[in-house]
């Protein structure tokens, strides 16, 4: 009786019963998408991003941040100073696929004579279009 008790909760130690298929595979930066593997016991938040200097944020939490502004529901990840450029399009790079045009959520991003355009009064500075682009056309 008691070993099934056991075996009921033996899972819910600092893991809180998940699973190994669960648990965090890579610490990620929200806003260039820069990532490193997650160490076990090293909060992802303790670590900043090489490139960006913002706190990193465990991966399964990537898609709840809003990437570019640096916020996210967790308060602790602040905004960093100069994230304020528009990504920029690579004329030579970019060969006009539209996966960027797919994932911009308000529509800033045209496909003109073969090569994306992002119109800046439209765009947010999601760079959800820099992380899209198979090409790396847009930075």
């Amino acid at each position: 009786m008691f070993g099934r008790r056991l075996r009921m909760f033996r899972n819910l130690g600092a893991g809180r019963g998940r699973n190994q298929m669960n648990h965090v595979q890579s610490c990620v930066c929200p806003v260039c998408g820069y990532s490193v593997q997650h160490e076990r016991g090293v909060p992802c938040r303790s670590l900043l991003c090489p490139k960006c200097n913002v706190p990193l944020v465990p991966d399964d939490l990537v898609e709840a941040t809003i990437l570019g502004s640096g916020y996210s529901k967790d308060s602790s990840v602040l905004p960093r100073r100069g994230v304020s450029a528009f990504p920029v399009v690579n004329k030579d790079l970019c060969t006009g696929c539209g996966t960027c045009v797919d994932i911009c959520p308000k529509g800033a991003i045209d496909i003109i004579d073969g090569v994306a355009v992002i119109d800046n009064s439209k765009c947010k500075k999601c760079r959800l279009c820099i992380q899209a682009c198979p090409m790396d056309a847009i930075s």
